[in-house]
This record gives C-alpha cells, structure tokens and sequence, in this order.
C-alpha cells in the first residue's frame, strides 16, 4: 500500500481561498487570549524570613515556658486571623521560619509578606509566662515579588490565542477545501476529447 504524498502547493491554495477564515480565527484567538488573561491575572509570591526562639523554663531540665503557647504553631494561627487568605508560615531551619505571601501583584505580595511577617514579630512579643516572653525577630525582609506586567502578559496571552486561532483556521480551511468536488476529467478516447 503506498501513501500519497501530501500536495503543498495544492494545500496553500485551499489557505489562500480560505485566507479571509484563517485570519478571522487568528484574530478570534487574539482577542479569546487576552480576555482569558484578563480574567485570570497572574499571582506572585514573596517571603520574609523570620527567627524565632521559644525561653526555656528556669530549673525546666529544657521545658518550654508557657507550653503550646510559645510555639510557632500557636503565632501562625493568630497570625491567620489577621491574614485568613493567602499568608503561609513554615519551617525553614532550625529556628527559622518562611512567612509566604501570594497576592494578585507583586507590590501586594511584597507589602502583605511585610506586614505577616511583623505581625508575627509582635504577636511573639506580645506573649508572657512567668515573666518569660518568645523572641522573634525579621532576619530577612520580605522579598522583592517577582511576576510579569499585567499588559505584556496580556500580550502574550493574546499572542498565543492568535497562534492556536491561526491553526484552527488552518485545520478548518484545510478541512473545507478538501470536501470541495474537484471538476471531472474526461478519460480522451475516440470521440471523447479526441481531435481529429
């Protein structure tokens, strides 16, 4: 069984015929990328470092003072009442803990993770147990927030819209043009076509 060879200029005339349908889908594809990227912005993230240090009870054997209290757990959901959405803190090493932040731009990520993470540094020094207070303290300030500018992200949204409207329009072109009759050829035989 042999395959046919695909006929390209055969193919660019069908896109040709179809040009005013591929451009269409190119521009349908445009303007469906930077509505989609306009509906979902992209988000970004920072984080600022934070130390934290629990006192150990006086004559404890090592005992925290003041017990979950004094934990970094224990500040985190006091901290997410303060911030319920989008605020994160984990462990990094040892005593230290990452106080993330995702925002919609970069400017309310950075400015959110700041605020987290001197909210936490408060909160910390606002505990007591016998005269005992945590120590937290900010080791890293929050990060400048790294993400792309709404309008070159637009851009590029709408750019790969075009590009995924310009290959349907292809596929579509070459779809109809294929389903297209192709005018008959008469067999030359005596009397058909024949000169005499």
């Amino acid at each position: 069984m042999s395959e046919q060879v695909p006929d390209l200029p055969r193919s660019v005339q069908i896109i040709g015929r179809y040009k005013i349908l591929v451009a269409f889908m190119a521009v349908l594809g445009f303007l469906g990328g930077i509505v989609f990227g306009a509906l979902n912005p992209p988000v970004s993230g920072s984080k600022a470092l934070v130390v934290f240090a629990a006192p150990a009870c006086p004559g404890g054997g090592g005992a925290i003072c003041g017990g979950p209290m004094f934990s970094p757990a224990y500040i985190q959901a006091r901290l997410l009442k303060t911030f319920p959405s989008g605020v994160q803190v984990k462990p990094v090493t040892g005593n230290v803990l990452s106080v993330s932040v995702v925002a919609g731009t970069p400017a309310q990520a950075q400015a959110t993770a700041e605020a987290a993470a001197r909210t936490f540094v408060a909160d910390a020094g606002s505990l007591s147990y016998l005269g005992e207070q945590p120590s937290a303290q900010i080791i890293q300030p929050a990060t400048r927030a790294t993400g792309t500018t709404t309008p070159k992200q637009l851009l590029g949204d709408g750019l790969l819209g075009a590009v995924l409207g310009l290959l349907i329009g292809i596929i579509a072109a070459l779809a109809g043009g294929r389903t297209s009759i192709d005018p008959v050829a008469l067999p030359r035989g005596r009397g058909v076509g024949a000169t005499t």
